[in-house]
């Protein structure tokens, strides 16, 4: 795992938010561009993203751990999963509170 993730306990926090938050600026801007609204699409993106990674994430896990090799992603069970997928949800609402301000420019049809 890249980062403190054992040392500081915001930084998973951290990190969903902003993974998350790229994600939602993309669907954000292709939304803008084809005149749809971008709050459902926003929000299902980051919802359903969040959770084929924490899938992935368990997999992964399961798997390193079944083949008694080192996981290269770690699971810290029901309660971080929760957490994760709660921030990346934070994620895609600072891009829609913000999303015209700063991403306007790109979500301009010309």
């Amino acid at each position: 795992m890249l980062g403190p993730y054992d040392d500081v306990w915001w930084w998973d926090h951290l990190t969903h938010a902003h993974s998350s938050s790229i994600l939602a600026g993309i669907v954000y801007v292709a939304s803008r561009r084809k005149d749809r609204d971008p709050v459902p699409r926003v929000v299902a993106a980051a919802i359903s993203l969040g959770f084929a990674w924490e899938l992935l994430e368990y997999a992964i896990h399961a798997t390193a751990k079944r083949l008694d090799l080192e996981p290269i992603l770690v699971t810290y069970g029901r309660k971080d999963t929760f957490f994760d997928i709660v921030f990346d949800l934070v994620g895609a609402l600072l891009v829609l509170a913000f999303g015209d301000r700063v991403l306007g420019e790109f979500a301009a049809n010309e």
